[in-house]
């Protein structure tokens, strides 16, 4: 047989369907090698009443023959069928339509378990939804957690970004002897440069491999032989954890292996050798190919790493038909980056949303916690306080839509009361200023979601109205069919406030295990206004499209429920 196409039933590609033809048949091989547990394609193949072997790795995969048709015009195709459900059209020619595919969600509680209990038509999802209730923007996302991650690879390679020895030890990528030769003297050259730091032992050794650096083009295009290798090694560490139950922690770390990309430094010692029709990854491949042009292009020729990911966000949004996002950014609140930042959003996002028709906004994002993963970082004591008098010199511009309290929900928000007083007032000089909460996301401070409304609420001035006011995910409160949940339904209801969903990324960080148990209808029963968002989707293997079609066929969400939350939307 001879290898003739592949492609991928998820956006992580972590279920590879390979093509391999043998005269006029076709075969498939489907694999999971990101999947060790063997859970992913041993329910798959439950699911689809198929049968596992073993490939030459010892990995179960699913083997199977797909039949051939012609169509009225008398032309070949082959179609792939699984549980029934028709999942693509492969032609001659080596095109493939993608018909279905399989949710993050799904894909995640798969790989969780052994016992497996959704449906068919829950795991594999026909990609239509119905125009009239289309969502149109995304509301609740983050900066870095937005670009999917063979774009930040491309970003890299164009951009020849400095990529940490200690991250190509940690991820086990393979390098040629002249590169590990360099990586090597370069070290000696960091330790030196580093000179006496506080640490000792492996976290000493830790410092120094994360001040040692690789160009990033160097690492994939210098050593082409292991590319395909490095570049899935990459690409699993830049979402969150395939098996078992992911946690907050992981989100941290995940987001250290993304600030490599999003926040990279132009290697000191260009790479001339850059050919990107060798980067063995179609798709990789094409970002890259597409950055070059914009190289050729006025409008983008000069643009930095942070204007190129804002135009890529632009376009990624662009082909799931968004055409409003409003993006948590914690750095416009750096005293030493926003100016920067700023000017660059103001350079370059008219020509994006000319180019795209995506219009991009942007939330002060403020930690309800000092970020602690990374080691001996030291946050000021006062940062809630320099945080706010960043964002009252910023609040002003048009391109900042409000402000965003974020991170790990481990505290009461009423810890945060004199700060959303502050930004109640600062809503109070700037009409339109949006407080963005996330509350609600575990069930460890289940009153958080009723107390951020009253720190809004009392927050008031005498005839100040409620600013627009958002609670991220808003997952779990007081039980609302009691008298106290009666009580929060109507301060939703009296103050206008807005919930944000994100039922992906709820159930990859585990805080979301059994569906049913997700209040969002009862929400839009009450007449309570609901959104949807992706939380970063490019975390978690999802979009605004899978977003929607997982409201749509693993809550149960009727035509008019998921109106109402197109309603919403149009009204934020």
């Amino acid at each position: 047989m001879i290898f003739f196409q592949q492609f991928y039933l998820d956006r992580e590609k972590d279920i590879i369907v390979e093509l391999y033809m043998e005269g006029d048949r076709l075969f498939h091989v489907i694999r999971t090698p990101n999947h060790h547990t063997g859970n992913l394609i041993t329910n798959l193949a439950r699911l689809c009443a198929l049968e596992t072997a073993e490939d030459e790795n010892g990995l179960k995969v699913i083997r199977g023959e797909i039949p051939c048709y012609f169509d009225g015009d008398n032309r070949r195709m082959y179609i792939l069928r699984l549980g029934n459900t028709k999942i693509a059209n492969i032609y001659p020619d080596g095109k493939v339509e993608l018909k279905a595919s399989i949710p993050a969600i799904s894909k995640t509680l798969m790989s969780q378990t052994k016992d497996y209990r959704l449906g068919v038509e829950k795991t594999i999802v026909k990609t239509y939804i119905r125009g009239d209730c289309k969502f149109r923007t995304d509301l609740h996302t983050h900066m870095n957690g937005n670009l999917p991650p063979d774009v930040l690879i491309a970003l890299g390679v164009v951009h020849q970004i400095r990529y940490p020895y200690y991250y190509v030890k940690k991820l086990g990528l393979k390098c040629t002897p002249s590169q590990l030769e360099k990586l090597e003297a370069r070290r000696v050259d960091a330790e030196k440069a580093l000179g006496d730091i506080p640490l000792t032992g492996r976290h000493r050794e830790r410092r120094i491999d994360d001040f040692t650096f690789i160009n990033f083009a160097d690492l994939i295009l210098g050593n082409l032989r292991d590319a395909a290798f490095n570049i899935e090694r990459i690409r699993n560490s830049l979402t969150i954890p395939k098996d078992g139950q992911a946690v907050f922690a992981d989100l941290e770390k995940v987001y250290l292996y993304r600030y490599v990309f999003t926040k990279g430094v132009r290697d000191s010692e260009p790479f001339s050798g850059i050919n990107i029709a060798g980067i063995p990854d179609r798709d990789v491949c094409a970002f890259a190919e597409k950055m070059r042009q914009d190289r050729e292009d006025d409008r983008y020729r000069g643009n930095t790493l942070y204007q190129d990911l804002l135009l890529w966000i632009a376009r990624e949004y662009q082909k799931r038909g968004i055409e409003y996002v409003e993006i948590s950014d914690t750095s416009l609140l750096n005293r030493a980056e926003f100016p920067a930042k700023l000017r660059q959003i103001h350079e370059i996002m008219p020509t994006v949303t000319r180019e795209t028709g995506v219009l991009i906004r942007f939330l002060a994002g403020i930690r309800r916690i000092p970020l602690t993963i990374v080691r001996d970082k030291i946050t000021p004591n006062d940062y809630l306080s320099e945080n706010l008098r960043c964002l009252r010199a910023i609040a002003g511009d048009p391109y900042v839509a409000g402000s965003d309290i974020i991170g790990e929900e481990i505290n009461d928000i009423l810890e945060l009361r004199s700060v959303i007083r502050e930004l109640v007032a600062i809503a109070g000089e700037h009409a339109g200023f949006t407080l963005q909460i996330h509350a609600g996301e575990n069930d460890s401070l289940r009153d958080n979601v009723a107390n951020s409304i009253l720190c809004a609420a009392e927050s008031l001035r005498p005839g100040q109205a409620m600013p627009p006011l958002r609670i991220g995910h808003g997952l779990y409160t007081c039980d609302l069919h009691s008298a106290k949940g009666r009580k929060l339904l109507d301060d939703m209801l009296r103050y206008g406030v807005t919930l944000e969903f994100q039922i992906t990324s709820n159930v990859r960080l585990n805080n979301l295990s059994r569906l049913e148990r997700h209040p969002l209808r009862q929400y839009l029963k009450a007449g309570v206004s609901c959104v949807q968002g992706t939380d970063g989707g490019a975390l978690y293997g999802t979009n605004s499209i899978d977003e929607e079609l997982s409201l749509e066929k693993l809550l149960g969400l009727t035509h008019d429920e998921l109106c109402s939350m197109r309603r919403a939307e149009d009204a934020v």
